[in-house]
């Protein structure tokens, strides 16, 4: 295959074309020279990608998240789905039905995506020795770091994972200790399904072919009413428009609308309508060029509609107001979630605040307190969210620093710093962290004797 019909270069072969001495990235003259009994064909990004889309849409039957990082590639979410592998696997097959896939089940994407290639299911006790023997270009490396590795020796996934990941986090930067993890099994991102598209659109036949814009006009404004009470009960906008008039011979005219801020007015669609069959207007006295025979407008592209409504629908509520409102958080969440916060003064952090009930009087006053010095504070650009409770955690030390929080890799350290609010009394001292983990998280963490706390985050 080539990327473009002259002058095109190789993209992607066939294992006989490859046998026969065809490689990538040479001339389509070159490739022909080398395996003459080959079938060129060229690349149309437009049609793969709809012959893709349609392959999704089909894959949507197979499981409810389907997630795809590129055209060609897609990962499935089959947990909780009441087969076996093998049965799971037929089916996604089935599914796919006339085109040309390989199915590969795996516990993790890059297992998976091996598993693939490989036509293959790898049970979870045997992704860690199926995965050691794979080819280090499946982590999609940069050729650069690739090539460094491969200095170090490392061709294999296998001889990555065997190697610490500090020293390679040194070496290669943060983003190796994800390479690690992968290589080891190990994958806690969560799947990201796609989003389905909602196609909401109207259509409609005239009677007679009309070429008068009004006539066209009174026909696009009953179908944009229709698709705008569509849009408003499903809670969507409409981003963009296409309108698509046919004429009497069958051709198709396609006019596209960008809505500059998503809309399921009537009449806003309606005015971006008028403007574009204007400007497509032609002949005296706003004739069309071609009579049309039917209409269709369609939003190609939607967005979740609503806008965001305040608890309290004024900037300074009365009592009355602000009790109701309150009646009703106690009611969805019950009596103690009604609760505010104090500010104390103490020496640790967790000691400078508690949370007490209040009620419609004590809550306006803290409104206006608030209202009061945010017009004069500065907010910083990152601050300690503390956690209502401190949370026990397992710190692995290095040189008696900190060098990992639990399965994460810490990569930046300061501190410690000693607090102590009773220095009379044994028991009372502590050493408190900041640490960065290498998936970007910042933390507030504690050590007190032989145990180790979280105590909150940076936002």
């Amino acid at each position: 295959m080539i990327n473009r019909p002259q002058r095109g270069q190789v993209i992607a072969l066939s294992a006989a074309a490859r046998t026969m001495g065809a490689r990538l990235g040479m001339s389509q003259v070159q490739a022909a020279a080398a395996a003459p009994e080959s079938e060129v064909l060229v690349h149309d990004p437009a049609l793969t990608q709809r012959c893709w889309e349609e392959a999704l849409e089909a894959l949507d039957a197979a499981s409810p998240a389907v997630e795809s990082p590129r055209a060609g590639v897609a990962y499935l979410d089959l947990r909780g789905i009441p087969l076996t592998l093998e049965q799971q696997r037929e089916r996604i097959a089935r599914t796919l039905g006339a085109w040309p896939a390989r199915v590969g089940i795996a516990s993790t994407r890059l297992a998976a995506y091996a598993a693939a290639r490989e036509r293959r299911i790898v049970a979870p006790q045997e992704e860690a020795a199926f995965l050691a023997v794979q080819p280090l270009r499946l982590l999609g490396l940069h050729a650069e770091d690739q090539e460094r590795l491969a200095l170090l020796g490392v061709r294999r996934l296998g001889q990555l994972a065997a190697l610490p990941g500090g020293g390679l986090a040194r070496r290669f930067g943060a983003q190796a200790l994800r390479w690690h993890a992968l290589a080891r099994g190990e994958d806690r991102t969560p799947l990201r399904p796609r989003p389905r598209h909602t196609t909401v659109a109207a259509s409609a036949q005239a009677q007679e072919p009309i070429d008068r814009m009004e006539a066209i006009l009174f026909a696009c404004r009953g179908l944009i009413e229709q698709l705008a009470a569509d849009l408003q009960r499903a809670g969507r906008r409409c981003a963009r428009l296409e309108l698509t008039l046919e004429s009497e011979r069958g051709e198709a005219r396609r006019l596209r609308c960008e809505v500059a801020s998503p809309t399921a007015r009537a009449e806003v669609l309606l005015a971006l309508v008028r403007a574009r069959l204007e400007g497509v207007a032609e002949g005296r006295e706003g004739a069309i060029c071609e009579a049309v025979s039917g209409a269709r407008v369609e939003a190609v592209r939607v967005e979740d509609g609503g806008i965001p409504l305040s608890l309290l629908a004024e900037s300074r509520p009365d009592s009355e107001t602000l009790q109701t409102a309150l009646a009703r958080v106690a009611g969805a969440f019950g009596e103690e979630s009604l609760r505010r916060a104090e500010v104390r003064e103490a020496f640790r952090p967790e000691g400078r605040f508690a949370y007490a009930p209040f009620d419609a009087r004590s809550a306006l006053a803290s409104v206006e307190r608030h209202r009061t010095a945010s017009d004069t504070a500065t907010q910083p650009s990152a601050h300690l969210r503390l956690l209502h409770e401190r949370r026990e955690i397992v710190v692995r030390l290095r040189r008696g620093v900190p060098c990992a929080v639990g399965d994460d890799e810490v990569v930046e350290v300061a501190g410690p710093w000693r607090t102590a609010e009773r220095w009379w009394s044994e028991g009372s001292e502590r050493d408190d962290y900041d640490v960065q983990t290498a998936a970007g998280t910042l933390l507030r963490i504690a050590r007190e004797g032989a145990r180790w706390y979280v105590l909150g985050s940076y936002a």
